[in-house]
């Protein structure tokens, strides 16, 4: 993680609850350099970077690593992140080049390049479906009127 960004952890209800919260958009920036990564794929590995630190923080061990991989059908493929418990995040994407017109909203068409039908993994065990958790049913829906990780 680069100097400027951060991370905040907060709990409440005796440890019941906790809460995350993260900038990434310089460590986004570093990896768009090393990858020379479209806009669109930026955003979507610095999404990803941003959901592996947080979870990565939270790992017990000293050497433990989380590995975050999500598959769609879109342009780009597939995209994997890897963190560890000091907040220390990497990424890659299949297809680093990816472009897609704007959304009529003008925003990135994150989505569109990531495709629908995504599997999404940790090192620990598969999700299918949505990624916004509004799925319980693990049936893929309409997961773009909420707010999602992609």
């Amino acid at each position: 993680m680069s100097s400027r960004d951060y991370l905040l952890r907060a709990t409440a209800a005796e440890g019941q609850i906790r809460a995350f919260v993260c900038t990434t958009r310089d460590t986004a920036e570093e990896q768009r350099k090393l990858h020379n990564t479209s806009p669109i794929a930026t955003a979507a590995m610095g999404r990803l970077m941003s959901a592996a630190l947080m979870m990565g923080v939270d790992l017990k061990g000293d050497k433990d690593l989380i590995t975050l991989s999500v598959k769609g059908d879109g342009p780009m493929k597939s995209l994997v992140a890897t963190a560890d418990s000091h907040g220390t995040v990497k990424a890659a994407c299949a297809n680093p080049y990816v472009i897609l017109p704007a959304k009529a909203d003008g925003h990135l068409d994150v989505g569109g390049a990531v495709g629908k039908g995504i599997s999404f993994r940790d090192s620990r065990q598969w999700f299918w479906g949505a990624l916004c958790g509004t799925d319980t049913a693990f049936k893929r829906r309409n997961c773009r009127r909420c707010q999602c990780l992609l």
